[in-house]
Parts: structure tokens; C-alpha cells; sequence
């Protein structure tokens, strides 16, 4: 569904725009600089799809819009496009602004807030005066043409430099948006960044005549600085959406999740249809609450899934007590690992169907082998989206099939404990026949590490408080078993169970009470995976001993989709299956969590 070109006449001159959909109430979409309202295209096809009319307009000196004259303000612009709504006969409408654009949105509602219905921002900017004249300093000014054409590449390189990942087709956006609006850039710029946000937003909040939401990007540059924060201390009540990485470009790469927000601010949902839990932050930590609501419409490259079940980690014990960081989010679905089967696709999406049992991948956003700060962005269920629902929207390059026969329980448990073992053996560890393996703890990480080290023809000793629990351990494949509570000084005994040679590779999952003897318990050339979590994250240790034992430290976190592939790949080939500790029903959510807490032998499932 292609959007319409138009223009509407204000006092300055054009604004060109885009339109989609039919009926009252628009949404009015306002773009961020240096790119036009062509950057909300795939935001128009889905608001149009869900019978929602939208208008996106382009700033002026943007697009086909006119060039501002003099050095306008930002009340200037917010007056120009509120104008070209009027010429369009729209009376009252919902706001969603992007970056720049909700610089201009605040102006807007600030003009005519008995017609705003709902205001939706994208990339805020909390600032100071000194703040904001130095990150005007810092962006700079369109380069000047010269007569060999050298601003053009200067141009490419500067937007490029603004990206954590950069995808060319986005860099040529904002290349080609500021060559063609250099100065439009500079005005808009001058503007913005003399403009007091955090005033006219507080007398917006305090107006109260519209709900205020923002949506952003977990990696935006305003997410990653520390202004989430400032707004969450300032305006605790508005609602915060942390979305998968997209960096500056949250309309283009995650339309699907940038629409949904705007749709469940402007409409009042009726649908109690989709079973949810959500983490709400209370005194001690974060509590965890019924939040049902409507299944989610999915977007492009993205599926719906209907979840079969999900599995508890350590990590989202971390979460609810704190001790793991969610950059400050609240009211977000918590989780990572599920498995169930898709129901629906997005436009773009060919490498699955619906139907297909599949299960999550614990990063959404993983497209090389080397980690990035995009991809770490993208886990699940630490302050963006999770999956502890019936439905759920995953990427379409965060899925991948279950194996035959195997159950959805089964396969939920996978996506963190069981890539991480692998990453830490596997990939990180390589570990070879005839190893010594070192295993602390007995929960899901330990023992995927026991199964895929005995598997390898690896020798396996597991630290456990519990006899019983080291019995269990055996009959998986550990060879020995030392209980470190009757033997304290345990990396003497595992000196002793190699003859003196201590192990290849230690698989730490103590933390700070461990590690110590962890590193002590290691021989010549050994490999330390360092994952953390039982007692603590963290710890420190001498580098002496790493020297002069070429020891290697691996800090391990999860793994990506190529280890999850390669692990399943091994599991079946070994006839491997996770060890699955208890299952509980949906309602029997917080006995879960009280579960793996008090120290599973193995994976707690939850069963949808």
C-alpha cells in the first residue's frame, strides 16, 4: 500500500507530506533531521493496514517543503506545520515525532492542545543550556559546496560515523537528505538545540489534556546517555517503551514496534485476548503482574508467535532483584526463552511460515560473528520486549526451528543456558577428548556444560553443596563430584582428581566467591568461561598466575545464532536432551520464580 504525495499552503509556504489510510483522527507523523517524511513510509503501510489514517509531513526546508527565511525558532516550525494542518482540514489528530521532529511536536501541542488526542515522542532530549550548546557545537554544519565535489563524500562519512551498524541504504538516506537540505539542516538544528525541551514538555505533562508516551530505541544515543533516566526521575507516570536496537533510525529498521506503540496510546483497547505478565518496579525490586491485553499486530520483518512455553535463567532472577541492569525500564515483559509456532508474518518475511514450530534466539539482532552493541541491545526481556505471553513479536532473524521431536518445553530451554555452555566450551573453550572439565553448580548452564563436556569425550568434575545433586550430575556424565561445603578448599581436591594438572577449562558459574579458586583449580594453558551469577557477578583475581600459566579468562555472553544451530545440531546428533527441573502452569508464574531461585537441578519451565 503506497502513501499519497500532497501538499498543504501555510503562511511561510508548502509543506509537502505523505498520507495514508482513511478516516477522522489522523496520526501526524513528524520526522527527524537530516531525512523527510519518506523515512515513516513503512509506519504509513502499517497504520494503513490497521485502518488507521495517518499524515506524515516534512519539515520545512525538508523535502518539497519550502526554506525557511531568517534563523526561525523552533515555536516557528511547531507554527508553520499546525498551519498545514488547518489547510488540510484536519481539526484534531494524534502526534508521534521523531528526533527533531518532537521538538517540533511540543511546539505544535503547546499552540492547539485541545486538538492534540495523543502525543508520542521518539528520541528525547533532556538538556541543559551548557548540554545543548555543546551538542550543537559537536553535530557541526552542513559542509560547504566546493567545486570538486568533496562535500558529497564528507556528507557520507559524517552520517555514516552516526551509526552503530551502519546499513547503506539508511546512510544514503541521511547523506542525501542533508546534500539536498544543508541549510534546512542548519536551520532545524539552531533551533532544536536553542530550545528549552524539558520546560515545554513539564507544561505539556502538566496540562493534561492528552497521555504523553515515548518510544525508543534501546540503543539510541538519548537511551544510551543517561536522558531515559533524567525523564523517568522528572515524569515518572509517563510511559516509556524501550524497542529492539535501530539506533537513529526507529521508524525505518522497527516500524512494526514504533506503530504499535502509537496504536495502543491513540485507541482504547477492549481485547483481553493475549495472557501477559509484565515487571512492575516496586520498593525492593520488580514485581511481577498480570498485564493481558490485545495480540500485537506483526510488522515487517518480524513474526507473531504463539508461545507453547518459556523457561526461567539466573539472569531474570538478576532482573527482579536488581542486580542485572535494564538501563531503568519498567513495565516491560520479562524472559528470553520460549518455543512455540508461528501464526503470522510480516511483509519481507520468507525464511519461515506460519506453522512452523520454532523457538527464540536469546539475541533479536545478530547478523555477523563478532558481538556488537546492537546485538547485546537486542536479548530479550531486560527492559525491552520479553516473552511471557501467549503471543509475541519476535524478529524473523530471532527464530529458528525446533528439532524434531523434540517438545516445546524442551526447546525453550535453550536460547540462553544451553548457548552459553556451548559458547563457553564450544566456541570459546574448544574443548578436546580427553579434557578436564570443571562444572560449578548444578542449574541450566551447568548442566548443558556436563552434557555437551561428556559428550565431547571431556572428563567432568561438578562442584555442588549437594551430594544428592552430585549424584544426579553423574548419571548425566560428570565423572566425580565435590561438595564444596564438606571440602571448602575444593581446588585441592580437583588437583588431586587430575593427578596434579588441574583442569582445561573451568565453567564459573560462582561469581565472586569462586573465582579465586576457580583460576586455582586450572593447569597449564587452561580456559576460564567466565559467566558469574550464583554468588554475585563480578570478582577479582591476580594476573600473575594467568601469565605465567598461559591461562586465558573468556567472559561468556550467551552466544549467537550460529552457536545455537551448532548446539542443537550436537544435541540431536548425541541423542541429548535438557534436563528439564520442574513445569509449571501459567497462573503458577511467581512458584516458578521461587523455584529456580532456591537452586533447580537443572531448567524451570513455564507451560502455555
Amino acid at each position: 500500500m503506497k502513501s499519497q504525495r500532497f501538499y498543504a499552503t501555510t503562511a511561510g509556504g508548502q509543506i509537502h507530506g505523505r498520507r495514508s489510510g482513511s478516516g477522522t483522527e489522523p496520526v501526524v507523523l513528524l520526522h527527524r533531521t537530516p531525512v523527510n517524511s519518506s523515512g515513516f513510509e513503512a509506519v504509513l503501510d502499517f497504520l494503513a493496514g490497521q485502518g488507521q489514517s495517518a499524515i506524515a509531513l516534512d519539515t520545512p526546508g525538508f523535502g518539497g517543503s519550502f526554506m525557511p527565511q531568517g534563523a526561525p525558532s523552533a515555536a516557528d516550525y511547531g507554527k508553520w506545520l499546525l498551519e498545514a494542518l488547518d489547510d488540510l482540514g484536519i481539526p484534531t489528530f494524534h502526534l508521534a515525532a521523531h528526533h527533531t521532529g518532537t521538538h517540533f511536536a511540543v511546539e505544535l501541542a503547546r499552540l492547539a492542545p485541545a486538538r492534540v488526542r495523543s502525543l508520542t515522542l521518539s528520541g528525547v532530549m533532556l538538556a541543559d543550556v551548557e548540554e545543548r550548546i555543546k551538542m550543537r557545537a559537536d553535530v557541526g554544519h552542513a559542509p560547504a559546496i566546493d567545486g570538486n565535489g568533496a562535500h558529497f563524500a564528507e556528507t557520507f562519512r559524517l552520517m555514516k560515523s552516526l551509526f552503530l551498524d551502519p546499513v547503506p541504504e539508511l546512510v544514503h538516506s541521511e547523506a542525501m537528505g542533508a546534500l539536498i537540505a544543508g541549510h534546512g539542516r542548519d536551520l532545524a538544528f539552531n533551533a532544536i538545540f536553542a530550545q528549552d525541551f524539558r520546560k515545554l514538555l513539564g507544561e505539556l505533562h502538566l496540562l493534561g489534556q492528552f497521555p504523553i508516551q515515548v518510544v525508543q530505541a534501546s540503543d539510541d544515543p538519548f537511551s544510551l546517555n543517561g536522558m531515559i533516566g533524567r525523564l523517568r526521575e522528572a515524569w515518572p507516570d509517563i510511559p516509556i517503551t524501550l524497542a529492539q536496537p535501530a539506533f537513529l533510525a526507529l521508524p525505518e529498521r522497527q516500524p512494526g514496534a514504533f506503530a504499535r506503540a502509537v496504536l495502543t496510546l491513540s485507541r482504547e483497547s477492549t481485547s483481553m485476548d493475549n495472557r501477559r505478565y509484565e515487571l512492575a518496579l516496586g520498593a525492593a525490586g520488580y514485581d511481577l503482574v498480570r498485564a493481558d491485553g490485545s495480540v500485537p499486530e506483526v510488522g515487517p520483518g518480524e513474526v507473531l508467535m504463539q508461545v507453547r512455553a518459556v523457561s526461567l535463567n539466573r539472569r531474570d532472577l538478576g532482573v527482579r532483584n536488581l542486580s542485572y541492569p535494564v538501563n531503568g525500564a519498567n513495565h516491560f515483559t520479562p524472559l528470553s526463552d520460549a518455543a512455540g509456532d508461528i501464526i503470522a508474518v510480516g511483509a519481507g518475511v520468507s525464511d519461515v511460515k506460519a506453522g512452523d514450530r520454532v523457538m527464540s534466539t536469546f539475541f533479536q539482532t545478530y547478523p555477523g560473528a563478532r558481538l556488537s552493541l546492537p546485538a547485546v541491545m537486542s536479548s530479550l526481556g531486560a527492559g525491552g520486549a520479553g516473552v511471557f505471553a501467549d503471543k509475541v513479536i519476535l524478529s524473523a532473524a530471532g527464530v529458528m526451528p525446533i528439532p524434531e521431536g523434540w517438545t516445546h518445553e524442551e526447546a525453550a530451554c535453550l536460547p540462553c543456558a544451553g548457548v552459553t555452555a556451548w559458547n563457553a566450551l564450544k566456541t570459546l573453550g574448544n574443548i578436546q577428548p580427553g579434557d578436564d572439565v570443571l562444572v560449578i553448580g548444578t542449574g541450566g548452564v551447568a548442566l548443558f556444560a556436563v552434557q555437551i563436556a561428556a559428550a565431547s569425550g571431556a572428563r567432568v568434575i561438578i562442584l555442588s553443596s549437594s551430594d544428592e545433586k552430585i549424584g544426579q550430575a553423574r548419571a548425566l556424565g560428570a565423572g566425580a563430584g565435590i561438595n564444596y561445603r564438606s571440602c571448602p578448599e575444593w581446588s585441592e581436591k580437583v588437583r588431586e582428581i587430575t593427578g596434579g594438572a588441574g583442569v582445561q577449562h573451568v565453567v564459573e558459574l560462582g561469581g565472586v566467591g569462586t573465582l579465586q579458586k576457580s583460576i586455582a583449580s586450572l593447569g597449564l594453558g587452561g580456559h576460564l568461561a567466565l559467566i558469574g551469577a550464583l554468588d554475585g557477578f563480578g570478582g577479582q583475581f591476580d594476573a600473575l598466575p594467568l601469565i605465567f600459566s598461559a591461562l586465558r579468562v573468556g567472559a561468556v555472553m550467551v552466544g549467537s545464532p550460529g552457536d545455537q544451530a551448532a548446539l542443537c545440531d550436537f544435541m540431536v546428533a548425541n541423542d541429548l536432551k535438557p534436563v528439564i527441573d520442574s513445569r509449571f502452569d501459567f497462573e503458577e508464574a511467581e512458584a516458578a520464580y521461587a523455584r529456580a531461585d532456591a537452586g533447580a537441578f537443572g531448567k524451570v519451565v513455564v507451560k502455555l
